[in-house]
């Protein structure tokens, strides 16, 4: 990789661990009991592919003996225990679950397909995505000796559970038929997962500990050769990021090259207000001010606020400022295609594709306003409510419409603040009628109510 492109490589990308040996692994149970993450995954693999071995070599003769026997004398084939075909990673984001399985495979000699299960999220969907997985094979595999892979299927708590009572019978058939081992990340325990559960093991990953997180930074910042932050502030950022060690990264890197010259912790506490303040004025200026796509690159471009961080701000405030239907289909039309991008970003750490991600969720999605007037009026810009640490903050009302959601669907908080919540309210801006329908479902009281109004 050139050097251009290592610079404009985010560090959670450049730093990430290409074998186990490099990783500071975290803590984890299996039943209870602390086990050696390592050393059991790597039993879990290996366990795999010569039951896997064992049992394609008996049901080939069992096969051979069905094509030439009577029905009734026919057997059943063989099956691998789910316990020995599948593993789930539990713990909270950034601790490190999706490096690790790439690490594993990386040592392993091992492709990884990966799916995320929150980007399928119906029955339909994920069932399609996992089919495709479990039998691909590159074009190369035809010509030369192919690797074997490990199925890497993120986010499993993303799936909703009522909507998609279909969704874990679709995973636990995949389990049956995959010729591939399964590892499945998710960030806490969900109620409609049960029936997984019961099948396969679970592996339960507590966050790093805040000096070994703290030792991972300094590796980091001598590496780039950054020397202005002291141990205490970068043990400030650690607090401030309850222990996700890609938050810690992220906030370093904004600070490392957001400044010049000497910090200290008046400074950064000033950057971080600063930044905030920045992002309220980016956001106003993307919505009501840029008429092109230059003008959406340019903000962009001049802003020192992490990409992802950048995004999240924008997905929360795109109902503030677009009120049309027709252009909210528009503007989360071109949301999706940045992240399909960003998804390939990951995958092929191909970054010189980043403006395109850019170009989209920032440009595109400001543009989508065909009928922008051309002064819209003061118009509330809202933090996001589900970032990178995993944390939100919901008032009393708030939290009350939460649970009466979460009543109807079982869902988490973080999925109905994320996800539902913006959901709901842009189906109760259409009409007065549609909103006393959405507010009757879920029995929302008056004050409940106004918290689907978007100018609320």
């Amino acid at each position: 990789m050139s050097e251009s492109s290592l610079n404009k490589m985010p560090w959670v990308e450049k730093y990430r661990p290409k074998s186990m040996s490099e990783m500071a692994l975290p803590s984890a149970k299996l039943k209870g009991h602390k086990v050696d993450l390592s050393e059991e995954l790597k039993k879990f693999i290996i366990i795999f592919f010569q039951e896997k071995k064992k049992i394609n070599d008996e049901n080939h003769k069992i096969k051979s003996f069905n094509r030439t026997h009577e029905e009734k004398e026919q057997k059943k084939l063989i099956k691998i225990s789910p316990d020995k075909v599948a593993v789930l990673l539990e713990g909270p984001p950034g601790v490190g679950k999706t490096s690790i399985v790439y690490a594993l495979a990386n040592d392993l000699n091992l492709d990884v397909i990966e799916t995320n299960a929150s980007d399928v999220r119906t029955k339909k969907g994920l069932e399609s995505k996992l089919n495709e997985s479990i039998k691909s094979r590159g074009i190369m595999d035809f010509i030369s000796q192919s690797k074997d892979k490990i199925l890497l299927i993120d986010e499993i708590d993303g799936l909703y559970g009522v909507a998609d009572k279909g969704a874990v019978p679709t995973i636990l058939n995949i389990i049956d038929s995959t010729q591939f081992p399964i590892i499945m990340c998710s960030n806490e325990y969900k109620q409609n997962l049960q029936p997984l559960y019961n099948k396969i093991h679970k592996l339960e990953i507590n966050p790093l500990s805040q000096d070994e997180v703290l030792r991972i930074a300094q590796r980091i910042l001598i590496k780039e050769k950054i020397t202005n932050l002291q141990e205490g502030m970068i043990n400030s950022i650690i607090e401030k990021n309850h222990g996700d060690l890609r938050g810690v990264i992220n906030d370093l890197q904004g600070i490392s090259q957001g400044s010049s010259g000497k910090l200290d912790s008046e400074l950064i506490n000033s950057l971080n207000r600063d930044s905030t303040e920045e992002i309220f004025l980016i956001i106003r200026d993307l919505f009501q001010n840029v008429s092109t796509l230059k003008q959406a690159r340019d903000l962009t471009n001049k802003s020192d606020v992490d990409y992802n961080f950048l995004y999240k701000w924008v997905n929360e405030n795109i109902p503030s400022f677009i009120k049309l239907n027709s252009e909210l289909a528009v503007a989360y039309d071109n949301l999706s295609i940045a992240d399909e991008i960003f998804g390939r970003i990951q995958k092929t750490q191909n970054w010189s594709t980043l403006p395109y991600f850019y170009d989209l969720f920032a440009g595109g999605v400001s543009l989508s306003q065909k009928s922008r007037k051309e002064n819209q009026g003061f118009r509330k810009v809202s933090f996001p409510r589900y970032i990178s640490t995993g944390m939100f903050s919901l008032n009393a009302n708030e939290r009350l419409v939460v649970e009466k959601i979460k009543k109807k669907y079982e869902i988490s908080e973080i999925e109905a603040i994320q996800d539902f919540l913006p959901f709901l309210r842009v189906l109760a801006s259409v009409s007065r009628k549609q909103l006393k329908l959405v507010s009757d479902w879920l029995e929302l009281d008056a004050t409940e109510k106004k918290l689907l109004k978007i100018d609320s």
